[in-house]
């Protein structure tokens, strides 16, 4: 297997499920249980679930706590349960994306978040940094200050560090490996999206994104398309999420490197003011159950690329 860097694991707070396992080990073990074969291509990602506020964080906000999580994708990763028992492996992100966002880039960094003056590779100027949502966000939802003034250089650089560096060798240990052993790797990167875009315009109930056919092959996004079509939902392509920097980083299709992004409608499965389970939660995790299912039976061919196939 393709080897882990060995950046301090016992702070980042992830979660790590290997195809097969029973258990989800924590990162206190996740360098012990990582095989020399990784046991499956498809990976699940879950990198804003977290939801393990510190005390110390909680404390230096100036939001309550309902606030502080109004932009965490709450109780996706429970909406898959059986990954792992159906040949899955699934990795989440246990620390809160208020805190750090994975689905950034590391240099993404957001000036006026800041106490020191940045370094000139700090990409500063992209709708998303300027709007205060870069790799250490300066809000939440709804433009929500998370911060009573400037943090430092110091403490931003330690949560990449502890939390973003380890997530992202994780997602490349694993997707590097499968495509080395299976040919092709398959990410799925899971998120949540607000019920209404605004006022007078609600969100489909899921929205697949592949960079417009660009991050996977098209049987991919058709497989999960048909899913959803056929138990009655709303599903539209790309269209307002067409894929973050994960879906961005890990895909390069010509040489069987395969993601996509999935976005599912909080209104289907949670009370969004409150963050709390609706009685359709369960309903919600059959569906997705059955999904993962599918992705998972996809056959190796619409995978690996056609020259790898051939020799």
């Amino acid at each position: 297997m393709h080897k882990i860097n060995m950046i301090t694991f016992e702070t980042a707070q992830i979660s790590l499920q290997l195809a097969g396992q029973n258990a989800r080990p924590t990162t206190t073990q996740i360098t012990n249980i990582l095989p020399d074969q990784n046991p499956s291509p498809f990976l699940f990602s879950f990198p804003h679930s977290g939801h393990n506020y510190t005390q110390n964080f909680v404390a230096t906000s100036r939001l309550d706590f309902i606030n502080l999580r109004s932009s965490e994708d709450a109780y996706v990763d429970q909406l898959f349960t059986q990954i792992s028992h159906q040949g899955g492996n699934k990795l989440s992100a246990l620390f809160p994306r208020a805190f750090v966002d994975v689905n950034r880039l590391a240099n993404d960094l957001d000036p006026a978040l800041f106490i020191e003056p940045l370094n000139d590779d700090a990409n500063i100027y992209a709708p998303l940094i300027k709007a205060g949502l870069g790799v250490i966000p300066r809000v939440v939802a709804h433009q929500q200050n998370i911060y009573h003034s400037k943090i430092s250089l110091t403490q931003g650089q330690s949560r990449l560090d502890k939390h973003y560096h380890p997530y992202h060798s994780l997602l490349e240990t694993l997707t590097t490996s499968a495509q080395i052993h299976y040919g092709f790797s398959l990410l799925i990167d899971c998120h949540s999206m607000p019920s209404r875009f605004s006022k007078n315009q609600p969100a489909p109930d899921f929205i697949i994104g592949d960079l417009h056919g660009q991050s996977c092959n098209r049987h991919v996004s058709e497989t999960i398309y048909k899913h959803f079509q056929s138990c009655g939902f709303s599903v539209r392509l790309n269209q307002p999420y067409a894929g973050g920097a994960i879906t961005r980083k890990y895909q390069t299709v010509q040489l069987g490197l395969h993601s996509v992004q999935l976005e599912i409608n909080r209104g289907l499965y949670m009370d969004e003011k409150r963050i709390q389970k609706t009685e359709n939660f369960t309903q919600i995790e059959n569906i997705l159950t059955g999904l993962s299912q599918k992705i998972i039976d996809i056959k190796p061919e619409y995978l690996i690329p056609y020259q790898n196939a051939a020799e």
